[in-house]
């Protein structure tokens, strides 16, 4: 059987990125495996797509918010699935796929790294109020802090909307009360890093500071960037295997997935070289025990939960049965069943309960459902 050929979806302005360029390296690398080849189609050229011929699912590799925004409505129109390139899908709707570095756990990475290293005061700077993973990774970041205690608020961000040097500008008056500042990427963690030593202030001596991207520069830069890699490459591979999954499936099911790349931190000069504890991995904030299933009541309906979820039709029909008061006798006659098989039934029911009786299993039913029959309407 003929290979189909793979849509792509693509901006300009993201592919002209080493980054995104990179993904769509791996995408072509992998179909060219299965003898596929590439259906480039440009955001200038969407509005001529026909979409009453278009295969089942497309590769969408963009960093533009309305761009996205129009691919999906438009395959959502003629019921066709999208795969994400680089981009988390959890914004966009359950129905979109991915394969994409996780921005959240390799935040939650960086701000464990710089507060291994003894940093308890971090702030964000430069951060783009309109970019989808600069928002991601602010998000990310505050969440991760919270479990240091006061080592990140919203109040220790910096954003910019139309010039990042407004925010360099507004963090640099306060720049003494911090110890690392987290940029979004290497381009402006370089940037900010110019700023610093126009106004005398030494990295890492007074600020560590650390970026997200592994570009080339920031390898070369001085001091050279402490950043978190992304295998942009294993991404596209991933993507095209999404793809892949996708069109092979049943077209009647719709389904969606979503494929993280492990990402991993280049300890350089701009955190005077200071290596992660182990490994790929940072060390974590000790989590106190989860209480949840200790507290009595919740225990309780965590077990009626479970004796319920374990029950087929005719027992469920025995439980409404009791708690109307029907005597023993009536549901046997009713259900068409035994003596034997009724107790039966009913041992399960309690014992999966936690109860020995049925007086016991109406009260823990009342009391923890409410009253009159909850069951009243089990077919």
């Amino acid at each position: 059987m003929k290979e189909l050929s793979v849509p792509v979806f693509f901006d300009r302005k993201a592919i002209s990125s080493t980054q995104y360029s990179t993904a769509l390296q791996g995408i072509r690398t992998a179909a060219s495996r299965y003898s596929q080849r590439l259906q480039m189609i440009a955001a200038e050229e969407l509005d001529n797509v026909d979409f009453s011929d278009f295969p089942e699912v497309a590769i969408l590799v963009s960093i533009s918010m309305p761009f996205i925004e129009k691919t999906l409505d438009l395959m959502r129109r003629y019921r066709r699935m999208v795969v994400l390139t680089g981009m988390d899908s959890e914004q966009f709707g359950s129905d979109v796929s991915c394969a994409t570095p996780s921005r959240r756990a390799e935040t939650q990475q960086l701000v464990n790294y710089l507060y291994n290293c003894d940093k308890k005061r971090i702030a964000l700077v430069g951060f783009g109020e309109n970019s989808i993973n600069d928002n991601f990774r602010y998000h990310a970041a505050i969440t991760a802090a919270a479990a240091w205690g006061d080592v990140l608020g919203e109040g220790d961000v910096w954003q910019w909307k139309h010039d990042p040097q407004e925010c360099f500008d507004a963090f640099l008056q306060v720049y003494r009360q911090y110890d690392a500042v987290i940029c979004p990427n290497d381009v402006i963690a370089i940037c900010l890093i110019n700023e610093c030593k126009k106004h005398g202030i030494s990295i890492p001596e007074e600020l560590f500071l650390a970026s997200f991207g592994n570009m080339s520069v920031s390898a070369y830069f001085s001091p050279t960037i402490t950043s978190v890699t992304m295998d942009m490459f294993s991404v596209g591979e991933q993507t095209y295997n999404v793809w892949r999954f996708l069109t092979a499936g049943d077209s009647m099911t719709r389904t969606s997935i979503k494929i993280t790349v492990p990402s991993r931190i280049l300890a350089r000069e701009s955190t005077a070289g200071i290596e992660p504890n182990t490994g790929f991995g940072v060390k974590s904030p000790m989590l106190k025990a989860d209480r949840f299933y200790y507290n009595p009541v919740i225990s309780v309906l965590v077990g009626l939960d479970n004796c319920i979820s374990q029950r087929d039709a005719l027992d469920m029909r025995i439980i409404r049965s009791i708690i109307d008061k029907e005597k023993y006798e009536q549901i046997c006659e009713k259900y068409f069943i035994s003596p034997s098989t009724l107790r039966y039934r009913l041992n399960k029911i309690f014992a999966d309960a936690g109860v020995q009786s049925r007086k016991q299993f109406e009260q823990l039913i009342h009391t923890h459902l409410g009253e009159g029959n909850p069951f009243a309407y089990v077919e």
